[in-house]
């Protein structure tokens, strides 16, 4: 199997070694971010608590957060400083313009892609310097993600921590910044280290196939750097040890799948339901076919949506997403953070499985490949106490 950018399994058949490795890596990064960050999430978890009372967030979701800081802030905050307020202003609106749906949003797309190339500068090589550790600089961070329209909910979490950052001395301030940043620097090496096997091809996608997203509203996405796979494998793990007592306290299982796994878009027969599919197991091979008679199994149904920001945008009204429901996401590492940190806002009960390999027609490949899952990982999830 072609690997564009990432895969679970290594030139093996499956992705179980994957599944060892990310657990293994994952109790190594939470015990150095102990060291690194103990104390400033044990105040500001109490900072928190003061505000919101029962808020049940994990200090491990607290040492992700900071981890989310400092890899955004190496990756992104060189970037940051170039964007002018005029800009920042207009691509933050048009995001807002976007999540609302309707007939505009092929034409904001367009427009997104045409003014995220030019402003905030996708170039690999262009902001080789990251900006030093300051409350002023962080706002100048945020205010860039939010242009983008990839970081919502990320955005959404370091917002909190900007507003706790800002009444602290500045002293305090800057070393809870520099903290983040230098244990985002542990993490870029260790994690090449651990899961750089799994991640072979990144910087081939970024600088050989990359410019051919140039003008198009993905061309952030598409870009991410090889440090944010690893963020976003290990930020999986970490939520789905948190999120996981929720999960197995809901009355019915849902795994929501992304359509990139039919074996054939064009013969697929799936029905209307909710808001996206319903599999009616036309294709004996399929990915999709073969999960929903695991479902049978095990007890869950299977959702197909057309792309993961399907979910995001229409659980409100969709009759089949209810609190009492547990969603299984699943979907390429890019997208599982921003997915998970949706979920938990919203007050659903999230569990998520990473695809093996990317293989989209929207961002990924010309003609899309058919992608696949790990169904023993699944079952875990579903089984083990």
């Amino acid at each position: 199997m072609y690997t564009i950018t990432y895969s679970l399994r290594d030139n093996k058949n499956n992705s179980d070694d994957y599944y060892f490795d990310i657990a293994l890596f994952t109790n190594e990064v939470l015990g150095k971010a102990q060291e690194f960050l103990g104390a400033y999430t044990d105040e500001y978890s109490s900072y928190i608590k003061a505000i919101s009372p029962h808020d049940n967030t994990s200090k491990e979701e607290y040492f992700f957060e900071l981890l989310i800081l400092g890899v955004l802030w190496k990756v992104y905050s060189g970037d940051a400083l170039e964007l002018e307020k005029g800009p920042q202003h207009i691509l933050s609106t048009l995001v807002s313009l976007r999540q609302k749906g309707g007939l505009l949003k092929p034409s904001i797309d367009a427009v997104r892609g045409f003014l995220s190339t030019i402003f905030l500068s996708p170039d690999l090589y262009d902001n080789m310097f990251t900006l030093s550790p300051a409350v002023k600089h962080l706002e100048i961070l945020l205010n860039w993600l939010e242009a983008t329209g990839e970081f919502k909910y990320e955005v959404a979490r370091l917002t909190k921590w900007h507003k706790y950052i800002e009444i602290k001395p500045k002293e305090d301030a800057v070393n809870i910044l520099a903290s983040s940043i230098a244990f985002a620097d542990w993490f870029e090496d260790k994690s090449d280290e651990f899961l750089g096997k799994y991640t072979p091809n990144v910087d081939r996608y970024l600088n050989e196939i990359r410019p051919s997203r140039y003008w198009n509203e993905d061309v952030i996405f598409c870009g991410r750097r090889r440090v944010e796979y690893h963020l976003n494998m290990v930020g999986a793990e970490i939520m789905n040890r948190a999120f996981k007592k929720a999960f197995q306290h809901t009355d019915k299982k849902l795994a929501v799948v992304p359509a990139c796994m039919c074996i054939s878009r064009d013969k697929c027969q799936a029905k209307p339901y909710g808001s996206g599919l319903s599999c009616i197991g036309c294709m004996k091979d399929c990915s999709v076919n073969k999960l929903k008679t695991l479902g049978h199994k095990l007890g869950f149904q299977v959702l197909i949506i057309p792309h993961e920001s399907s979910l995001y945008s229409s659980w409100k009204k969709d009759s089949t997403i209810k609190e009492d429901v547990g969603i299984i996401g699943i979907a390429c590492v890019l997208n599982l953070v921003s997915g998970g940190l949706m979920l938990k806002e919203v007050g659903i009960a999230a569990q998520c499985v990473l695809l093996d390999y990317c293989g989209c027609k929207k961002h990924w490949h010309q003609e899309g490949l058919p992608t696949e899952i790990n169904e023993r990982y699944m079952e875990k999830i579903l089984l083990d106490p």
